[in-house]
């Protein structure tokens, strides 16, 4: 579902589960929407961050493939622990967003 909605991202099942995404906003809307139809415990968003790419990156159609944090293909990978959810956000430069998402903090 990942790759045809054009999102990359990470997941950790179970409890505590986690769900880091990012693609174009409309995108996201519907994988949240998708997966909250799923037959979860419990979904919820705990935080919403949406960022711009700038004109000059985005200088071609392509650009969307070349952009987000993440980086790689999409697709969502699953991780088995909160540690290896937490290592590959940290080396994506999103440290104090999964921090933030844990705690619930909105500021």
């Amino acid at each position: 579902m990942a790759e045809s909605m054009d999102i990359r991202g990470v997941c950790k099942p179970g409890y505590p589960g986690f769900l880091y995404i990012e693609g174009e906003d409309s995108s996201i809307r519907l994988y949240v929407k998708e997966i909250k139809r799923m037959k979860w415990q419990s979904v919820e968003v705990r935080r919403n961050v949406q960022e711009t790419i700038p004109d000059d990156v985005c200088k071609n159609k392509s650009c969307k493939k070349e952009t987000g944090r993440l980086g790689g293909p999409f697709t969502v990978i699953e991780v088995d622990t909160s540690e290896e959810m937490s290592k590959i956000l940290r080396a994506a430069g999103l440290g104090e967003f999964l921090r933030k998402a844990m705690t619930g903090s909105h500021d």
